[in-house]
Parts: structure tokens; sequence; C-alpha cells
């Protein structure tokens, strides 16, 4: 890492500048990089900054412990900002005391008493003023005469190594830390990306059988929790209500929860500047997983502290209540009294305070997804109702089928439900016509965060709707996959370029989608940034300066409107072709997904005066090649049925000349019969058309191939041919419209079991490629279940819904929740299962398996008996025997 040092040596020079000199030497040589201040400070700056520099970005404190640097206020001064970044210390011992003779060469015209008074303070010795960390650490002996220097580097070396990686990654983020906090807090200075999911990682790692070489220290935790909020639309998972009496508590149980990686809200950090104080509290709460409620004698008494209470109970949070001091429970509020609260009073320890802390822990990651999910659609539903119910917010897509699924499973809940505004904004986004594309795509560097956050809020509040990562990518969506299908269902790409942005990987990936699928690029610059900044290909794309008019952001974004509204037709319609060719791409180019009839007069016209008039943007390769197949495919028809008309009418001639008297003989016979299939096909080609106009598209389908097979049957029906071009139309309307209306796609073999759900909403498919997957209705892969180490050819509902049973050639059977989760195994079969099968009551699994054997099984994965059939046991070695079936009376 640059600028960084893989040691800071503190020594005293009385004592041990020469060896200071030969260890910083000695470790140059093997490769590291220390910091020594006879070489690292530069003439004419503040030394002390300069050390202060040097510690903080040292991956590993070294203290030479002798007398002098003991006793010396520099350097115990260096130790306590070692201290206070959670550096790693490590001591090394070289010189233990001092004599009077060597005392006497530093002060030739000291006495003897001098000399008494000096041992009295200690200062002749390493020990009686020792700090007292550094009393507690192991040390390193490099005592002169006493100590072989290369055995003890050698240890120092393997020291060094041990961990060094963690102890990297804490310098490294300190310093991204201590920038942030240097530049006032500021947003673009916090962590964002693959940065930030690295610093996640970090600040969880746990050494369990070792003691941590560093902690991070608060503000660690504090930088990487703030930028895990700045990714999240400033959400957080704990709002903190406290009364100023407690505040010392609060900030204890706000920094232990930053170190579990908890992001917090209290009214000391996240008020924004001009923001009111009643408006931020509010958008704390609402904007909380849950509210974690201080119980002291103030808070209780406190008009605030039961204004933050009573909101987050109007919306149906959890509220956690943590005692912190004693207080009488009859001024607790009845909605605490209610609850189970942890007790902080009788702590008489820190294991006690633990305790207490892995217990708040629990709380909070119980239901914590659902918790989430109850905030961020609250959150969008009273943005809704604020902008008076503004419909480009309203949910779509995916999003919108997830939050149908959590209001289905949130209503059977006991506690904490679904507000009527959260219910009503889900039924109302139920009821909306769908729309496959949205008009602005919004990318992005984190950095920009805040700005970004304000155009998408300015855009909505004008109507149009948006695709903006912090709320449109679900949780449990791929972030890649997300990212790509909003860039395919946008109109317009508005590409946010700042300083900060110019080496953003994730905007240039997102840019290259964009441009790979021609869509409208507008460039926004923000922050200083001009076009000289821009590559020269972007020269004549549309550019809005949110830098001019002394940046007042509505003059620009007035400008921004005015640009998007150009063309509006032109590049909506270019987004829903570039849809269909994608589909048609997707699915292997099959005919059945070609344009027909005015559709595709439509989009041949658009075509057209794309190329024409060089509008922007223009068609991609693949839009065009979908259209021209489309005309091909129309063409190819037209010529097809031409060519059956010619058949017919030689046919039809043919027949006339060599049967013309039994024809006429039988004219009168068949006179009516020919009628009645005549009305019959007249009939049927009627009725596909009524029913393709109620949009039974399918059942049109069925009808029309009904009409077309009576058609087929003789070859002189009155009318024929204008029976067969009302054949042909009902035919070519009900094909164009009826389409495939979902392909579950993913396993890699074959598949072996397909079954539904008891409630019909979910699909369960056994593969040979050793998983079972769960589907929705609408072709989403929900979850794999991966486990088995063979192919698996059975899959089980229990009769509730609630529990999957698998059966595998692996021997097994496993059970499953819906989300995924492996609940147990039964393993005790031989062979592979051959059938798996709940009891009607699901209290008892039966399995048949090659071994000849049936068991019965209860839910606990507790065996109740083995049938067992010895004749069929001797087959076995031939499968012959094998239980092919199991089932309940």
């Amino acid at each position: 890492m640059g600028g960084f040092f893989d040691a800071f040596i503190s020594y005293g020079r009385a004592d041990s500048k020469v060896f200071a000199t030969k260890l910083q030497a000695s470790l140059l040589e093997a490769g590291f990089n220390a910091w020594f201040d006879q070489n690292d400070i530069p003439l004419g700056v503040d030394f002390q900054n300069q050390i202060d520099d040097g510690i903080e970005k040292a991956h590993n404190f070294l203290f030479i412990i002798a007398p002098h640097s003991i006793n010396s206020p520099y350097c115990r001064k260096e130790i306590e900002l070692a201290i206070q970044r959670n550096k790693r210390i490590i001591p090394l011992l070289h010189v233990e005391q001092i004599n009077y003779d060597t005392w006497q060469q530093r002060y030739p015209k000291g006495t003897p008493e001098e000399w008494e008074t000096y041992k009295a303070k200690g200062l002749h010795s390493s020990f009686p003023n020792m700090h007292p960390l550094i009393g507690k650490i192991n040390w390193v002996y490099f005592r002169e005469d006493l100590d072989n220097f290369d055995k003890s580097f050698a240890d120092l070396v393997t020291l060094l190594r041990h961990h060094g990686d963690y102890a990297e990654q804490h310098t490294y983020f300190l310093a991204k830390a201590l920038e942030w906090e240097r530049n006032q807090r500021q947003t673009n200075y916090l962590l964002i990306g693959e940065e930030r999911k690295q610093a996640e990682s970090w600040l969880k790692i746990r050494f369990k059988d070792e003691q941590s070489p560093c902690v991070p220290s608060d503000l660690h935790c504090e930088y990487i929790t703030e930028s895990i909020k700045n990714a999240n639309n400033l959400m957080t998972q704990v709002f903190l209500s406290y009364a100023d009496e407690d505040k010392a508590t609060m900030e204890k149980i706000r920094n232990s929860l930053r170190r579990e990686m908890i992001t917090v809200w209290t009214n000391k950090t996240d008020i924004q500047t001009g923001e009111t104080f009643e408006d931020a509290i509010k958008r704390g709460i609402e904007q909380a997983d849950n509210l974690v409620f201080l119980i002291s004698p103030d808070s209780v008494t406190s008009h605030y502290c039961q204004q933050e209470l009573d909101y987050a109970l109007s919306f149906n949070k959890r509220i956690i209540p943590l005692l912190v001091r004693d207080t009488n429970t009859i001024q607790i509020p009845q909605a605490l009294r209610e609850l189970h609260y942890i007790d902080l009073t009788d702590n008489a320890k820190d294991e006690d305070y633990h305790l207490d802390e892995s217990q708040l822990l629990k709380i909070l990651h119980q239901d914590e997804t659902y918790y989430n999910e109850h905030k961020i659609l609250l959150t969008k539903a009273l943005k809704w109702e604020r902008q008076n119910k503004n419909s480009s917010i309203l949910l779509r897509g995916y999003n919108l089928r997830h939050a149908e699924m959590w209001l289905k499973g949130a209503e059977h809940r006991k506690q904490h439900l679904p507000t009527a505004l959260q219910k009503e904004y889900i039924t109302e986004s139920l009821q909306q016509p769908t729309e496959l594309s949205v008009e602005v795509f919004i990318s992005y560097c984190q950095a920009d965060s805040d700005f970004a956050r304000q155009l998408n809020e300015a855009l909505q509040i004008q109507g149009k709707t948006t695709w903006f990562d912090q709320e449109s990518i679900a949780e449990e969506g791929g972030f890649q996959q997300e990212i790509e299908r909003g860039i395919k269902n946008s109109d317009n790409f508005l590409l946010v370029i700042s300083p900060q942005s110019v080496d953003s990987s994730a905007s240039t990936y997102e840019l290259k989608v964009a441009q790979a699928l021609n869509k409208r690029l507008v460039i926004v610059l923000y922050r200083g940034a001009s076009a000289a900044d821009l590559d020269p290909e972007f020269a004549n794309v549309q550019q809005v300066n949110f830098t001019q008019n002394n940046s007042d952001f509505y003059t620009n974004f007035s400008e921004l409107i005015r640009t998007l509204d150009t063309d509006r037709e032109h590049v909506k319609s270019h987004t829903k072709w570039s849809q269909r060719a994608l589909e048609w791409e997707h699915k292997e180019k099959t005919a059945d997904l070609l344009l027909r009839g005015n559709e595709f007069a439509i989009a041949e016209s658009w075509l057209q005066e794309t190329e024409q008039a060089q509008k922007q943007p223009p068609a991609t390769a693949l839009q065009k090649e979908y259209i021209t197949a489309s005309r091909d495919a129309i063409a190819a028809e037209i010529r097809k049925e031409k060519r059956r008309v010619v058949i017919l009418k030689s046919l039809l001639a043919f027949a006339t000349m060599a049967f013309l008297v039994s024809v006429v003989a039988a004219v009168l016979a068949f006179r009516e019969s020919r009628k009645a299939l005549r009305d019959q096909i007249d009939s049927l080609t009627a009725s596909s058309a009524a029913q393709f106009a109620l949009g039974k598209d399918f059942d049109a389908l069925l009808t029309s191939l009904k009409a077309a097979k009576e058609l087929r049957t003789p070859l002189w029906i009155p009318d024929r041919h204008e029976l067969k071009a009302k054949v042909v139309t009902a035919l070519q309307q009900s094909i164009s419209e009826v389409r495939e209306l979902n392909r579950l796609e993913g396993h890699q073999s074959s598949i072996n079991e397909l079954r539904f759900s008891p409630d019909g909403k979910m699909i369960a498919t056994a593969s040979d490629d050793r998983t079972v997957k769960l589907w929705s209705l609408y072709g989403r892969e929900l979850h794999t279940l991966k486990g088995h180490r063979d192919s698996v050819y059975y899959v089980r509902f229990s009769p509730d819904g609630k529990t999957i049973a698998t059966g595998s050639n692996d021997k097994t059977v496993k059970l499953w929740r819906l989300d995924g989760t492996l609940i147990l195994t039964l393993t005790g079969h031989k062979e592979g299962i051959t059938d798996v099968e709940f009891s009607p009551d699901g209290k008892t699994i039966a399995t048949g398996s090659y071994d000849s054997t049936v068991k019965l099984w209860r839910l606990d994965g507790t065996l109740i008996v083995t049938l067992k059939d010895q004749t069929l046991e001797d087959k076995a070695q031939t499968h012959d025997s094998a239980i092919s079936d199991v089932e309940f009376s």
C-alpha cells in the first residue's frame, strides 16, 4: 500500500539511538519499510505532525523499552496516539536500567545526591514509570550482552508477518477514516463499491483461538457503518431513543452496535444541514428497522422520547427497550411495560455488559430481513403519499412481485404488521398498467450519492419514472444482473460526471452496457467537472452542466428536464423494440416472437423514420435484424399461402374433370352436408374472433386450428375461398398473440420431476445436476437447494406447504425450508431413493429405496420403523425388488 510503513520505531535517543539505527537497517534489509525519525522528518516542517502521521500510517508500533524512552514525554505521547488508534504495539526490551557511570557520563556535573534523587524518581529504570499497557504485552528481548540480536530479530520478523494482512487493512481503513473526519465527514470521502465490501469483510473478522493483533477503533467502525448507510439511501438498522442524561450510555451502546456492523441513527450525528430537528427525527425513525429505547427516569418523562416512541409505534416498528438506570415502573410508558427489556443496571463488570450486548444483537438479527423490507416499503409508501400519490414512485417489476409476496406473509404475523399505508401502496402498484420501461437510469459514483439522491427525488416529483440503485435493487437480487436489466429497460441513460466518477469502474461498466444498447446518453456535469474532462467520443452527447448558473440546482434541473423531453416518443419506442429484440435473441430467435400485423407495421415505420431522419439514439444492429426477420417471416407466409392456393386450384380442376359425372350425381345428396360443414367452419372462425376479443388468446388459437382441420377434410365446400380467408385470418391473429408464458431455465442437466406447492404459487423441479430449484409462477428462480451428491429424482411439498422433501440417488432424503435452508438429512438407506411421501397430516415421512425397504420418519429426523421384505432384499443386488412407490392411505 503506497504511503504506508510496516513499522514505526519509537525510542529514547539517550539509551537506544544506536540500537534503533541498527534495527531500522536490519528491517530494511529484510524487506520492511520502517518509519524512523532520523530519516523520515523533512527539514522545515512541524515534526510532531510528521510523527503523528508516521504512527497513523504504520502497520506496527515498535516501542524500544529503555529508561529514557519510558520516562520521555515525547515517547509517552507516541504511545498514547498508538493506543488511541488501536495500533498493534510490539515492545522491544533493550535497556532495563542504567548505572551510576552511565548517568555520570550524561550529567558530568551531577552529584551523588542528585543520582539518588534520580533513582528515587525511577528515571534510571525501565520499570517504575512504565505505561500500564506496555507492561501487559509480551516483549521481544534485545538486551545487549544478554540476548542474541539475530535470534531476537528473527522472532520480530515472524511477529510482524503474523496476521500482517489484517494489520495492513487496519492501517489503510484508519487512514481513509481520518481523511473523512478531517474533511468534515463529507460523503464523498466514504468508502464505495468493492472497497466498502472489503472493509465490511475486514470488520467481520473474529480471532477465536488467539488474540487479535489489533482491534478496530471506534472511528473505524463509525466510518465503515456510515459508508454502508450512505450506500443504503441513508437507511439504518437502529434508531436510538434516549435522554441527554444518558448520552454516555448511548454512545457506549452505539459503538458496540457499530463494531458489529449495525448501522445506527442518533440525533448527535445524523441531522443533515438545513433539516429541522423534528423532520430529522421522523425521517430517522421511518428509515430504521428498529427503535431501541433507553429506559431511565429522564427518558420516561421526556416529551421528546415519548414522541419518538409514539411515532415508531404508529408505523408498527419493532421496539427494543434497554433499562439503563433504575426507573419507577409506574412512570414507564404502557407500551414499554408490555415488552421484555434488557436490564443493564445489574452490570458489575465488562462480562455482564457483553452478555446484554449479545442479547441485543440476537434480537436485532431475528427476522432482520422482514424488518428491513418493512422499512423499505414504508419509506417508499410515505414518499408516494407525500408526493400526492405520484404514480412514478409506484412499485414495478421484480420489486412489485417481491413486495406482494412480502405482504402476503406479513399479514399472518402476530406483531409488527404492515401498516394500512403499505397495503394501499402495494395494492395501488398492482392495479397500475404494466410498464416495461422506465424513463431514466441514473448512473453515478457513490461518492456523489447525495447529489444522485437529490436528482432522483426531483425527477420523480416531475413524474419521471427512474431506476436508482438505492431504490431499485432488491436485497437478494443479483446486483450486476439487476443493473443490466435496469439499463435495458430505461429510455435514457443519465451519467453523472464528477472528478470522483472518472475512475469509477462501476460507472464505466454501466456506460459500456448502455452504449452496447444504443441508449440515449445524457451527461450531467457535477462538482467542478467540465466538458474538457470528457472522452472525445462524448463531444456530441447532450450535456447539462450543474456547475453553471451559480450551481443553482433547480435552474440547471429545468434544463435537464427539457433535454429528457426532447423526442420522447422516439426513445420510448427505441426501448420497446430493444426489449422485444433481446427477448427474441435470448429465446434462440424463435419465430413465435417475431412481429406480426399492426405491430410489425409500427416497428418498420419507426425504423425507417429513425434511419431517414438520423434520429438519436440510432437503431441497434439487433433491432434491425429483428424487424428484418419479422418482415421476411411475413413474406414467407404470404408466398406459402399463394402456393397453397395454386395447388388447391389444380386439385379442384383435376377432381372436376375426373369425377364430373359422379360429382353431378352426388350434388343433391351432399348439398345439405356441405352446407352444414361450411356453416360449422364459419361458426368456428366467428367463435375464434370472439374469444380473441375477450383476451382468450389460447382458446382462440385452438378454435381456429379446429376450423383449419375441418377445412382440409373435403375439397368441394361451397364458398371455400371465402372460408379459407377467414380461417387464415383467425390463425394469424391468434398465433401472433399467443406466446410462451414462462420458461424455467437454469438446470444444468435433465429434469426428473416437477411439483406445484399446495397453494399453487410455487414450482419445484428436481434434476440430474444434483439440485432442486424453486420457481415463482412468473418464471423467476427463487432458490436453489444444493447439498445432494447425486441425481435428485423426487421432490415433495408438505401438506401445509412449509417444508420440502427431496430424494436422491445418493441414498439420502433432505428436508428444506421454503427459503432454501437445509433443515436436516435423513440417512439410513443403503441404496438410492425411489420415492418420498408426506403423511396427510404432514407429521410423518415415508421413503422408499432400491435397498427394498420403506422407512417411516418423524419431522425431527427420528426413524420410527423400517419395513423390510427379506425375499425382496435377497434380490436387491439387481434392483429388481426396488420399492418404487410409497403411499399413505
